[in-house]
Order: C-alpha cells, then structure tokens, then sequence
C-alpha cells in the first residue's frame, strides 16, 4: 500500500509539473514570439494580397491604355487621316474606315462599354461602336463638351477622367507629323477593371477606395465604413496604420507614367487581428481542460496504451520504410492484443495484395498503351493509302515511287519497330517528314511546312507515334477547312525535359473546338473528333504518371498551338 501510494504521490507530482511547466512555457512563449508571428502573418497576408491584387488592377489599366495608344501606333486611322488630307480618300470613305477600325479593335472589350472617336473638323460627329447605345447616350449627354475641351491639355497622354459618374478614357489621335487630328473616347467599367482589388476587399470585409488620374472611387465596396482620418495622403505607402477607433488602413499607389493609381483599404481590428484574439481565448481554454484530462489519462495510458501502441507504430514505421511483412508480439485476449493480431495478418495479407496488384499494374499498363497504339494505326494507313490512290490515277508518274517510300516509312512507324513503345525523336522525326510529303501533295503549294529541331534534341526518347497524330490533326482541323496554311514543327531540349510544339496557321480554334480538345486532354473524349490528341494525352499519363505535359492553344496570331514537355529522367 505505501508503495501505490508513492506512485500514486510521484504520479499526481508528475502530472502537476508536466503541467504546469508546459503551461508557464507555453503562455510566456505565446504572449511573446507566436502572437506577433500571427500578427506578422495576417499583416503579410493582406500586404501580399494587396500587392497581388493592385498588379492584376494595373494590368487591367495598362491594357487599356496600350488599346488607347494603338489607335495612334496601328496606323490605320493615321494612314486614313494623312490620304484625307492629301485628298486620296474622301470624307465619306474616311468616317466609314475609322467606324470599321474602332468596331473590329473595341467592340470586344469586355473592360469597355462603348468606344467613340470624333475629328477635330466635325468634333460632335461620334463614330461609336454598335451595341453601346445607353453608354454612348449618357457620355454626350453628359461628358463630350467637356472631353473636346481637355485636347489641348492631353497632347499625346492618355487620361482617366470622371464625368458625371461615367469613366472615361480620353487620348488625341494624332498624325505622322505628330498634330492632332481628332480623339477617341474610350468608357470604362470601372467595376471590370478594378475587379482584383473589390474582390479582395470584400474578402476582408473592408473599404476600397480608389483615385486614378481624376478618376475618385470611394466605398466600392458598400461597407459603409468611414475612410482613414486625415485622409489617405496623410498615410505611408505600404504600411498598416491606425485610422481612428479599432480601424486600420493600408495605402498602395502605383509607379507607372502613363497613369496615377493610388487604392485604400479602411477594415475593423476583429477581421485584421481576429485571429489572435481567437487564439488567445483557444489557449486559455485547452490550459483549463488540461487539467482533468492530464490527471485521468496518465496511468491508463502508462499501462495499458503506450508501451502497445509503441510496438504497432515501429511496425507501421518498418512498413512505411517498405519492409513488407512485419509482424508485433502482441498475442493477449484483450482488445489491443487482438489489435495486435489483426495488425500482423493485415501486414502478410498487404504484402501479398501488393506483390499481385504490383505484377497486375504492370501488365495492366503495357496492354493499355499497347492497345491505344494500335487505335491510331488504321486511321493514318487508310488516309495515306487513300492519297496514293488518288495521286496515281492522275499522275501516272515517278512520284508514286517516293510516295512508297514514304508509306513504308508510316508502316514501320505503325506495325514494326520491333514492337518497341519508346523510340528516339530522330525516328519519330522521319515519320513526321513522311506525313509531310503525303499531305504536300495533297495541298500542294497552299500548304508550307518546316522541322526546327536542336541537334541535342534528336537522340531524346519519346513514345512511339507521338508527333505523327498532332500533325494529323493540324491538318484535318486547321489546315484542310482553311485550304492552307503553315505547319512548322520545334524540338529543343531544356533541361531534363524536352519541348514539342506544332504551329499550324490555319483554321483558328472554335468555342466547341475547346471544348472537344479539353475533354480529350482529360481523357473523358470516346471517339469522335481529336482521337489522336485523347491517345497521346492518355499514353502520356501512363507512361510518365503524371510527370509531362500537353497543352493546346491559341496564340496571340491566332494560330494552334501544341506543346509537349516530355521528361527525359526515366520512366515512372
């Protein structure tokens, strides 16, 4: 009895300083060092998501002034105004080329709600965008003779103004020789354009308010509370200052010439440090429970679940480490020695499950790409058989000869290769050349193509197939409905990957045509269009699990794009 009650002292004194000294630790360590790294990391999380936001914002704003400048720099209207001048182009034609040139270059804008242009000769002729009635009814109502007075004031700058609650962009179009000779007016959604920054202080729960040029913005956000005391100029840049009872404020301004940017946030303590607050009351509260829970726990888990759970966690660590097989000598009638037992047969029924679900994986996968190898086949044979055929019966000449050659060069490439998964690109490259050769005479001179490929590039392993089905496919659905075009074909190693890309100028990209290729990129297409780009997206998941990448997309010339990365560290 005095030795259980020993323990029983050593035990209660035990508990009490594993207490108590974790306690006096943890409340000093947190009242110090934690709640100022939560305070630095809430203040970081609104600075970085301040700086994020104002770049996507100004990003915006840039757009909109280089589509201002490009009015002046397209040449168009300046080529335009110079022949009206000279007397090449008369009045009549000059208005109808300027309306052509601001519908094609606005009228898509989502970030614009009308755009307009007048000459200085005839300044209240508005040439506008179709579709922008409202928008345009509202500027001259309210904003055009103030817009024709700013000419002279703009020169060659772009400026943000705010008339009568609209917002306008305003730029002098400008001759060769640099005069005036009209302006355009562009009407921004302000909304659209400052979306990032809204969007961030609504997440916050704060007030935005904005100035650019003289564009002035306040509460975009409707939260209804007041700005900063003494206004933002008063505040630092970058920083986050007190601005009155439990508020705070944070002032960011933009470095660009072509415009002034300045944007605010104004929220409450509770969203800013909430957190902290929070963590504190959590603390005080986990101390307090700690104290029953210590006291009942202790002997229970010294006896009867450390030393067992010890035993399974070294096991579960061998497993882990993969030592298949590993067994506890836990054999007792109770639940943690029936636990014991469950643990060693699931462990021996694991390693059994894995050598075969291993071996099945394995023959899974090569039947698999085995299987989508042979799908391409047909479809490429049949085409260029097809060409022959139809090259013969009109020609009758050598050319069939090279046209052989080039079929068997497709056959090999389809049916041989010694049954072979993974070929060098120089091979593959001489697959591409012959498909070249088949759909050259079947566009003749309507169809250009080119190989650029880095010397370092031609020993690199690629799957079988793998160029031959996107340069298919680049001519059945850019170059064919187009009537020609360009392909050219890019190959360069950049370090342990390397980069395929196939450009063809045809036929741009449909909305439908995206929506088709996305879900052949995901591997949800089952026949229909773009087969071949669904085979070469599905065997690259298999092959590399993960590891390489397909992407297709238009480029800013309107031309397809597809890009391969293909590792070229081992296959997973």
């Amino acid at each position: 009895m005095r030795l259980f009650r020993k323990i029983r002292v050593q035990l209660v004194i035990f508990v009490l300083v594993c207490y108590l000294v974790p306690a006096v630790v943890l409340g000093v360590y947190t009242g110090g060092p934690v709640l100022d790294d939560l305070r630095v990391r809430s203040e970081s999380s609104l600075l970085t998501g301040m700086d994020y936001s104002l770049m996507l914002a100004e990003e915006n704003i840039a757009r909109l002034v280089a589509l201002a400048r490009d009015a002046t720099y397209d040449g168009e209207l300046t080529d335009a105004a110079a022949r009206r001048d000279a007397g090449t182009l008369s009045d009549g034609d000059f208005l109808r080329l300027a309306r052509s040139y601001i519908e094609r270059k606005y009228s898509r804008e989502g970030m614009l709600t009308f755009a307009a242009c007048f000459t200085l000769d005839d300044p209240d002729l508005l040439l506008t965008t179709r579709g922008s009635q409202s928008a345009t009814a509202a500027y001259l109502a309210s904003a055009h003779e103030a817009v024709k007075a700013m000419g002279e004031a703009l020169d060659t700058q772009c400026r943000f103004v705010q008339l009568d609650g609209g917002v306008y962009l305003v730029r002098n179009l400008m001759s060769l020789r640099m005069k005036p000779f009209g302006m355009l007016v562009l009407g921004v959604d302000a909304q659209k354009v400052t979306a990032p920054l809204t969007a961030l202080a609504r997440d916050w729960s704060a007030r935005l308010d904005l100035r650019l040029d003289d564009v002035a913005l306040e509460d975009m956000t409707g939260v209804g509370a007041a700005g900063p005391e003494g206004g933002w100029d008063a505040l630092d840049e970058g920083r986050i200052a007190s601005a009155g009872a439990c508020q705070y404020a944070l002032k960011r301004t933009s470095d660009s010439r072509d415009y002034a940017l300045l944007a605010g946030l104004t929220l409450g303590r509770a969203r800013l440090y909430g957190e902290i607050d929070a963590f504190r009351m959590l603390l005080f509260g986990l101390l307090l429970l700690l104290i029953p829970i210590l006291a009942v726990i202790t002997w229970y888990v010294y006896r009867r679940i450390t030393r067992p759970i010890a035993l399974l966690s070294e096991a579960a660590g061998r497993i882990e480490a993969g030592e298949l097989g590993v067994t506890v000598p836990m054999r007792g009638e109770d639940e943690l020695g029936r636990l014991g037992r469950a643990f060693s047969g699931m462990s021996l029924r694991l390693k059994e499950l894995i050598d075969k679900t291993y071996k099945e994986e394995i023959a899974l996968r090569d039947a698999r790409i085995q299987a989508m190898q042979s799908r391409i086949n047909p479809h490429f044979i049949n085409n260029a058989l097809e060409t022959i055929n139809w090259q013969a019966r009109i020609e009758g000449s050598d050319t069939i000869s090279a046209m052989v050659e080039s079929l068997s060069v497709l056959l090999n490439a389809g049916m041989s290769r010694n049954n072979r998964r993974m070929v060098s690109l120089k091979e593959e490259l001489e697959v591409a050349r012959a498909y070249f050769y088949f759909v050259g005479l079947r566009f003749g001179d309507s169809l250009k193509t080119g190989i650029d490929a880095a010397p370092d590039s031609l020993d690199a392993i690629v799957p079988v197939l793998t160029l031959q089905p996107i340069i298919e496919n680049a001519v059945e659905h850019g170059i064919a409905p187009a009537g020609g075009g360009e392909i050219r074909l890019r190959c360069a190693r950049g370090g342990d990957a390397l980069r395929l890309e196939v450009v063809n100028s045809g036929q741009p990209l449909q909305p439908e045509d995206r929506a088709r290729i996305d879900a052949a990129l995901r591997g949800d297409s089952e026949g229909g269009a773009h087969l071949g780009l669904a085979n070469i997206s599905d065997r690259l998941r298999l092959i590399y699990a993960g590891r390489a990448d397909m992407r297709v997309f238009s480029d800013p010339d309107g031309r397809t794009r597809v890009t391969l990365e293909i590792p070229q560290d081992g296959i997973q």
